[in-house]
């Protein structure tokens, strides 16, 4: 018994069938959904690379506003100390206005102080000698009459 291996024609029509298949699904199916993913792929690439440079735009517009900040208050602390010794050296100034003022009139009060006080001693030993005198003649006055 001999055994005929011949090729069943059939074969072929089904490796026909196939690769007509393989390249209709290939090029309706697979190209459009390859194409599709990959377009998305460079989407959201791109996405990537706005956000990044939106990033670091936002982070060094930060930087330079935090910056402005420190400066600015630094400045306003400055400015702020200087008005405060300004103030100061006015408040020394007032002060010391003040004081010359106060002593000037305090030494003006001690001057008429003074001066009342020497015409009040000298009244009182002028009231004096007369009541005195005043006395002195009742006393005799009366001790004469006796």
């Amino acid at each position: 018994m001999q055994i005929r291996l011949t090729p069943d024609y059939s074969l072929l029509v089904v490796f026909a069938i196939f690769l007509v298949n393989y390249f209709v699904v290939r090029r309706f199916f697979i190209a459009p959904i390859s194409r599709v993913m990959h377009e998305r792929e460079r989407d959201v690439r791109s996405a990537d690379e706005i956000y990044e440079k939106s990033l670091t735009r936002f982070n060094d517009a930060m930087a330079d506003i935090e910056q402005r900040i420190h400066e600015t208050r630094k400045e306003g602390t400055g400015i702020r100390e200087g008005l405060r010794k300004e103030a100061l050296a006015h408040r020394e100034t007032v002060i010391e206005s003040t004081r010359r003022q106060a002593e000037q009139i305090v030494g003006e009060a001690q001057a008429r102080l003074s001066s009342d006080v020497a015409d009040a001693k000298a009244r009182i030993e002028v009231e004096s000698e007369s009541l005195a005198r005043a006395a002195a003649e009742k006393f005799l006055s009366t001790r004469a009459v006796s």
